[in-house]
């Protein structure tokens, strides 16, 4: 997302689970292993989904998922460079953001609904229930060179958000029972669309905007564009009712994604500002 971008408001996403990159070096490149660490959360299940599924392999990335018990150790992890990305607890990635930690989030995951769908929620219930969801993030000053393996990985993750949503309700319970290991799975409302309005929404929630703070700075901590190059690659293929509404809601600009084919915005009823 570039500073200062008009953004089309859209309607809020269900899901608060970012996936936090850093240190993204290209996977198809000599064979390297890309390490996604992932938090024993109901919200990671993307990670592992795509995992499961192939979703990775088919994006041409050697993926390593490394579990943590805690936010705090993954996102350290993540800062030492130990792993290369990570999905972690929304509302404690970006109290690290506000500390300047210099994470970015490039895609969302799931966020546990124990109170009920989040749309029938108050607003400050929803926001206490979307900082619950999971992340994914990347470090400033990355070289354009490791773009292409971020992409890749959100593409993974999209796959996975579709491979869910394919699966007939019993199958898709069934998937995430096994994730949660013999647990009971709760009810979880999945996005991929890392979705600044959301992050904003428990930014301000949370009270993290300092005085000192420019007024764009959450906005250049969420990187949209890795979404939307993703969604993008993903649409050169046949359209089907999940990317559509993924499509739908995207609040990508023409040309903001020099990566991109320009599918996003030949599609008829695209959201283009």
């Amino acid at each position: 997302m570039s500073p200062g971008r008009v953004r089309r408001i859209a309607a809020p996403p269900l899901m608060a689970v970012l996936l936090l990159v850093s240190g993204v070096m290209p996977c198809r490149a000599a064979g390297k292993i890309f390490r996604l660490g992932y938090l024993d959360h109901p919200g990671s299940a993307l990670c592992r989904v795509a995992a499961t599924y192939g979703h990775f392999r088919e994006e041409g990335l050697q993926v390593k998922l490394v579990k943590f018990q805690d936010t705090a150790g993954g996102l350290a992890a993540l800062e030492a460079g130990s792993i290369d990305a990570g999905a972690f607890m929304v509302g404690e990635a970006l109290g690290q953001i506000a500390k300047g930690k210099e994470f970015r989030i490039i895609a969302g995951g799931g966020t546990p609904a124990d109170a009920g769908p989040l749309a029938n929620l108050d607003e400050s219930a929803q926001r206490e229930q979307e900082r619950r969801g999971i992340v994914v993030l990347v470090p400033a000053g990355r070289p354009a060179a490791e773009k292409g393996t971020i992409i890749g990985l959100t593409a993974a993750l999209i796959r996975a958000h579709r491979t869910l949503h394919q699966q007939p309700p019993a199958v898709r319970q069934a998937t995430l029972q096994k994730l949660a290991q013999g647990t009971v799975a709760p009810n979880i409302h999945f996005d991929p669309n890392p979705d600044y309005w959301r992050m904003l929404r428990i930014w301000q929630g949370l009270g993290l905007q300092d005085a000192a703070m420019p007024g764009d700075f959450l906005a250049n901590h969420v990187y949209e564009e890795i979404y939307c190059d993703a969604l993008d690659r993903l649409l050169m293929g046949p359209m089907d009712p999940v990317l559509h509404d993924l499509f739908s809601r995207a609040v990508c600009t023409p040309n903001c994604c020099p990566a991109n084919s320009g599918r996003l915005f030949s599609l008829q009823g695209g959201s283009t500002q």
